[in-house]
């Protein structure tokens, strides 16, 4: 029988290992970053603060873009920036300089993508900030992951998936696997327009042939702290059922190879931590709910279905 290195709840922990935000505030820790509209909007590192505030300062002495308050540990928007363009272009500035002055970890893995800071009102972010800044900021983002499998074919009583091996030169976890296609969503794209721009960029799928297959399959959540800080985030779920004479390749560089695993090995691999944190949750889920994990075979089922369905306190919108 095969030594594995972790159980599938573990695995799950290994992406949302925060269990309590409540629990971080009062450590003293933590400041709460709230929206314009009062709503809480992340939660940012005391070691991170410091640099964010001086920098604050350093661009506009009499009106910084934040407010600090360090008896209550929050961080507010000033409210000399009335508008979400006057509040995205003062904070654009300041981390830029943050990234140029290597004061925040996160910024060197700057993507020029612009993820909202949400307040709970659709449409309506109360600014718009550099993709790496999410992690500093404890921002909520959002993503897709697209789970490519295959049916069994006669003679063959295995469902199979497809799996990407990410690149090498990745900016975040080089070099281990993931779903057939994962990625962000940014600032403009809905979810299912996200899933046909990753597939097309990453796997050479048609718009045509991803839009007639991809099946909505719900969410995953997790709160993921890391070195680099606290990542709220909601991945959407679709799957593809693919034809056997369809085969992902690589396109844009980000994936270095594809391959086509019966779920008895994809499984194994889960459990060999071999898989980017939350594209093992994303799997786990697949599992679930294709009845190849269930309450029969896996003690800690429960469990595992609120690790990879965590609630976030912070807007969805």
């Amino acid at each position: 029988m095969t030594d594995f290195k972790y159980t599938l709840l573990e695995v799950a922990k290994k992406c949302n290992n925060v269990s309590n935000v409540g629990e971080l505030y009062s450590s003293g820790e933590y400041y709460r970053l709230f929206a314009d509209n009062g709503a809480l909007a992340g939660i940012v590192k005391h070691s991170d603060v410091l640099p964010l505030e001086e920098e604050c300062v350093e661009q506009n002495k009499q009106q910084p873009v934040f407010v600090f308050d360090h008896k209550e540990k929050t961080i507010c928007f000033n409210k000399a920036y009335e508008t979400e363009p006057q509040r995205s272009a003062a904070l654009a500035g300041v981390l830029n300089e943050l990234r140029v002055k290597d004061k925040w970890p996160g910024l060197r893995k700057w993507r020029n993508e612009l993820y909202p800071i949400c307040k709970g009102e659709a449409n309506s972010p109360s600014a718009m900030v550099e993709r790496a800044s999410s992690y500093s900021l404890g921002i909520r983002a959002f993503g897709v992951h697209i789970n490519g499998y295959v049916r069994p074919t006669d003679g063959d009583g295995q469902l199979k998936m497809w799996i990407g091996k990410r690149s090498a030169t990745k900016q975040t976890w080089p070099g281990f696997l993931d779903n057939m296609v994962a990625g962000g969503i940014s600032n403009g794209d809905g979810a299912f327009a996200s899933v046909i721009k990753e597939c097309e960029e990453e796997a050479g799928l048609s718009a045509d042939f991803v839009s007639s297959r991809a099946r909505s399959a719900g969410t995953i959540q997790y709160l993921f702290s890391s070195k680099l800080g606290m990542k709220p985030e909601t991945q959407y779920v679709y799957d593809i059922e693919m034809p056997a004479d369809v085969v992902p390749r690589p396109s844009d560089g980000e994936v270095e190879e594809f391959y086509l695993l019966p779920i008895d090995k994809v499984l194994e691999k889960v459990r060999a931590g071999q898989f980017k944190p939350n594209c093992a949750l994303c799997i786990i889920d697949f599992l679930i709910r294709h009845g190849i994990v269930t309450a029969e075979n896996e003690p800690d089922y429960l469990e595992i279905i609120d690790n990879i369905h965590a609630r976030l306190p912070f807007p969805g919108v």
